[in-house]
Order: C-alpha cells, then structure tokens, then sequence
C-alpha cells in the first residue's frame, strides 16, 4: 500500500482509494479509535473500535492479525 503522503510527524495518510482497495482485499485492519458510543453513531463499515484510551491495554485482545498493517482514524466518514 502507498501512502499518498506524510503527517509532520512522519506518519504515513492512505488516500481514500487505496483505504477502499486495501479493505476490499482484506490486507489491513481499519481501527476506529473513539468512544464506542461514536463508534456506534459513524464507524466506516470493517472497521474495529479499539478506543484510544484502550489501546496499550487492549490491542493484543482486540487486534487479529497484528502483523497486518493496521490503519486508525478518529473520526466518521464526511
């Protein structure tokens, strides 16, 4: 997968077609990391909630395959 470009950080951003792509061929994990009442309201469809603050306690429990490439968003799809 390539990323269509970088955060200041250095954190790579998918764009929105290879999100698509990937998801369809089933090679990432697409992670929602806000509340699960969020989750609930706006989650994009395959995606797993694992809430930020969960994260450190959770991941090993929630995640699959944590050798796939995992990708996280915040927030619902606009």
């Amino acid at each position: 997968m390539t990323a269509a470009s970088s955060t200041a950080v250095g954190i790579p951003e998918v764009s929105r077609e290879t999100l698509i792509r990937a998801l369809r061929d089933r090679s990432l994990t697409l992670v929602d990391v806000l509340s699960p009442e969020s989750f609930v309201a706006f989650h994009i469809p395959g995606a797993i909630n694992l809430p930020v603050m969960d994260i450190a306690r959770l991941a090993s429990q929630v995640l699959p395959d944590r050798r796939r490439r995992i990708v996280t968003y915040c927030g619902g799809p606009t």
